[in-house]
Formats: structure tokens, C-alpha cells, sequence
């Protein structure tokens, strides 16, 4: 599981328990609070209907609960229509009903239990008492709903108790206002939790974006790109992506060496040669014309270990730093033409020939970086070309790009071989001696048009034979 899933599946957890604990906390809150508030109501409603039954049954002698009773019987016929936060309220429902000082009921608004002994109900018995008295009572045992809550208040005359008043009010007539706020409450949950998710994918993005981004560094410095650090600030994952890059630096450091050497031992071993058989040569030579040669060959070869020296360490300041430093208008074709005019010895021993079609081309790069290009594309076609076969060699332009394509008539590239041809170290057998290369010549040519910005392949010709194909910019910067 990534960092990203990880992230918001906890930050939705989290949301998800908080949203849940927040609708248990109100809803044990709540529903104690309307209670407590309609109780509170009712404590009043008694109080005010005590103080009017105890002026009724005052003046009444015969029928003290008359008045009550006609009063009451108007209440109960009444119908109004009120719109109280989303719920309609169109009947009374207020229950009264009143005793004696022994607890005997006198009055019933609902008509059923007159002259019933009622001092057994808390409401009543505590009142009685002279202490607050309140009770809720099912009226059918089976069903919740059906609770009613009484609150008692004291009828006196002349600071006597002479009754009871008690004023009580069904459970469902303000149950309606508790699932209106408790479906609210859940709807308000619900857009809280939609909230807390698109936060969720947010948070999980601004905390994970800076590990992608850490990842697609380390798979670019894998692929051999060069990158700045792409995390900003003084994060933990900034000094973990500095860590890194020097960790890179280091190894790039040591790898970079290695492949200087080893790029100096391939491309020295020529002149090198070259040089110790022209010394071997030279003692024994007593012909002047001769001799001037070889000291010509011996001069020549050195100046060309100087330049490769000078070159190779170019090309190590180049890859290091991903770009060319000194960049030159080369003639292309004139280069071509040199490296093809230094192989006509190797040529000549081989018994090959060349077809050379070269298009005037100039473009802009590193002279001695081509050169090394063109020289390795040369030499495999003459390591792979049979003898008495002909090489072919074109360069041409079009839309900004000069194309070189060099082909020999050898047995081609076989299949196991194709993906690997532009490893370090990976050469194939040549077909008339067996022996391996170094399998660095075809690296640095894709080295060098990396550099220039360019593309190298090598497949088999239709016609026969291996074609390697280097294309090239015509135009590049110093700072590309």
C-alpha cells in the first residue's frame, strides 16, 4: 500500500471516528437536553394553572372544578396553526387533571380516571409532601412512544394544601422536534464527512507530493538524466533528497573514473601500437626514405595520443556535466573524409572498398567528440565487412539534421544481440577471427550523441549487412 493510500485511509478513519463520537455526544446531549426543557415548561404551565384552579375552587363551593373544566373543554376545541422550526403544531395536547389533598382525583381533562386514588404517583405523592414532584408513565406498556410526562404544583388556600394540579404532555408531541434535529444533525454529518474526505485527498496529496517527486528523482539519476533537487524549504524530505544527491555525487564520482579509464585504455590502445611498431621499426631501418617515415608515423601517433588524452577528458567534463563546453562549427563531411583516409591501410589489408555519397553538411559541436563517433561507426563496418566486399558511407541533411549512415556487407546483428548492442563491455565475436572488442566503442558513440542532442541506431539492412545510423542536429548551444 502506498504512502498516499495510507494517508488517506487513516485521515478518513480519523474523520469517520470524530464524526461518529460528535453525533454520540450530541445525541446523548440532546435528547436529555428537550426533555429537560419541556419539563421546565411544564413546571411553569402547572405553577400558572395551580394558582387559577386555586381562585376557581375558592369561589365555587358546590363544583369547585367547574371553572376549570369550561375552561379546559374551550383549550381542547381550539385549532391554531403554528410552524415551529419546520414542525406544524395544529392540536392541544396538554393533559390536566386534579386531586384532592387525599390524592383523589376531582378533575380529568381526558375523562377516564375521575375519583381514581392517584396519591400513589410520584407527581402526586410528592407534591403532597411539599416537594417537587414529576413522573413519565407509558400508557401502553409495550410501547416506548407512548410515555406521557407529568409535572405536579400544589393548588393552597390561605397557604393550605388543599389539592393537586398536574399538567402532562405525550413524549411524541415534541418527539418530532428530537428526529427533525436529529436528521439534521446526521445531514450536517454527512456534508461534514464529504468535507473531511475531499481534505483527506488534499492532505494525503500535499503530504506524498514531495515523496513522488523524490521518486522521480531517483528514477531520472537511474536513467542517467541530471536533475536539481525538485523538493524546496527545510523539510525532512529535503535533507533526505540532499542525502541523496550526495550519496549520487559519490557514486557518479567513482563510476565516472572508472569509465575514463576505461574509455583511455580503448581509445589509446591504437596509437599505442602504432607507435611501438614504428620504434620496433625504426633501429633496423637503413633506408632514409623509409626511416623519415616511420619518424613521421611516430610524430603523428603521439600528437594523436595527445589529442585523445585531451579529448577523452573533454568527454569526462562533458558527461559530468551533461553538456558541451566548446562548441564549433564542424564540416562534417570533411571529417568523414579524414577518418576514412586514416582507416586506408586497415581498408587496403581487408580488401575492402568505399562508397562514399557525402552531402556538404555543417553543423554545430564538438570536432574531436564527432570525430571519435564517426571513427568507432568506421571501424566496426571494416571489423564486420567481408573481404573484397564494399562499405557504404552517406551523409545527408533535411528539416535541421544531418544524417550519417554507414553499412557494411557482413552477416548483420543477430537477434540475441540487439538490445544489448550499446552496453559497456557487450560486443559481439567478429565472424573471420572470433575475437571480442572492448564493447566500448558503440557506448561512446551513443555518449557523443547524447551529447549533441542526437540519436544513434544500429540494425540490420535489407539488403545484408549492418547499418548504424546517426543523426544529428545541425544547430546546438553551448548551454543545451
Amino acid at each position: 500500500m502506498n504512502f498516499f493510500i495510507r494517508f488517506f485511509v487513516g485521515y478518513v478513519a480519523v474523520a469517520a471516528l470524530a464524526v461518529l463520537l460528535a453525533m454520540k455526544l450530541f445525541t446523548s446531549q440532546f435528547v436529555p437536553g428537550v426533555r429537560q426543557s419541556v419539563e421546565e415548561t411544564l413546571v411553569q404551565t402547572a405553577n400558572l394553572l395551580a394558582e387559577m384552579a386555586a381562585r376557581e375552587m375558592a369561589g365555587r363551593r358546590s363544583d369547585p372544578t367547574a371553572g376549570i373544566e369550561t375552561v379546559f373543554r374551550a383549550y381542547a376545541a381550539r385549532r391554531f396553526e403554528a410552524r415551529i422550526y419546520g414542525v406544524v403544531k395544529r392540536d392541544p395536547d396538554l393533559r390536566i387533571y386534579v386531586t384532592d389533598r387525599a390524592g383523589r382525583v376531582v378533575f380529568d381533562s381526558q375523562g377516564r380516571d375521575l375519583g381514581r386514588d392517584y396519591s400513589h404517583w410520584q407527581d402526586v405523592a410528592r407534591t403532597l409532601r411539599g416537594e417537587y414532584g414529576a413522573r413519565t408513565t407509558r400508557e401502553n406498556e409495550a410501547d416506548s412512544a407512548s410515555s406521557v410526562m407529568y409535572v405536579a404544583a400544589p393548588i393552597l388556600r390561605d397557604g393550605r394544601l388543599v389539592g393537586v394540579l398536574a399538567v402532562g404532555k405525550p413524549s411524541r408531541s415534541f418527539q418530532s422536534f428530537i428526529d427533525l434535529a436529529r436528521t439534521k444533525a446526521w445531514e450536517s454529518a454527512l456534508w461534514l464527512f464529504a468535507l473531511a474526505l475531499l481534505l483527506a485527498l488534499a492532505f494525503s496529496y500535499w503530504m506524498t507530493r514531495d515523496l513522488r517527486r523524490l521518486v522521480g528523482y531517483a528514477n531520472e539519476v537511474a536513467e542517467g538524466r541530471r536533475d536539481r533537487i525538485p523538493i524546496e524549504g527545510r523539510s525532512e524530505l529535503r535533507r533526505l533528497a540532499q542525502a541523496l544527491e550526495h550519496l549520487r555525487a559519490e557514486l557518479d564520482g567513482k563510476a565516472h573514473v572508472e569509465k575514463v579509464t576505461q574509455l583511455l585504455a580503448h581509445e589509446l590502445k591504437s596509437p599505442i601500437a602504432a607507435v611501438r611498431g614504428a620504434i620496433e621499426l625504426l633501429p633496423d631501418e637503413t633506408d632514409a626514405g623509409r626511416r623519415a617515415r616511420l619518424e613521421a608515423n611516430i610524430a603523428n601517433e603521439s600528437a594523436r595520443l595527445q589529442r585523445i588524452v585531451e579529448g577523452v577528458l573533454s568527454l569526462a567534463r562533458a558527461e559530468s556535466r551533461g553538456r558541451l563546453d566548446d562548441v564549433e562549427t564542424v564540416a562534417l563531411d570533411d571529417l568523414v573524409r579524414e577518418v576514412l583516409a586514416g582507416r586506408a591501410e586497415r581498408l587496403a589489408a581487408r580488401q575492402l572498398g568505399v562508397d562514399a555519397e557525402l552531402a556538404p553538411v555543417r553543423l554545430d559541436g564538438s570536432r574531436f567528440l564527432l570525430r571519435q563517433a564517426v571513427a568507432n561507426l568506421v571501424d566496426n563496418a571494416i571489423d564486420f565487412g567481408p573481404p573484397g566486399s564494399r562499405l557504404a558511407v552517406t551523409l545527408d541533411h533535411a528539416d535541421g539534421r544531418a544524417t550519417l549512415r554507414v553499412r557494411d556487407r557482413g552477416p548483420g546483428i543477430p537477434d540475441y544481440a540487439r538490445a544489448r548492442l550499446f552496453e559497456r563491455f557487450y560486443s559481439t565475436p567478429r565472424p573471420d577471427t572470433g575475437e571480442r572488442g572492448s564493447g566500448l566503442g558503440l557506448n561512446l558513440v551513443r555518449e557523443v550523441a547524447r551529447l549533441h542532442r542526437g540519436d544513434i541506431a544500429l540494425a540490420n539492412h535489407p539488403g545484408g549487412g549492418a547499418e548504424a545510423c546517426l543523426s544529428l542536429p545541425e544547430k546546438i548551444t553551448a548551454s543545451t
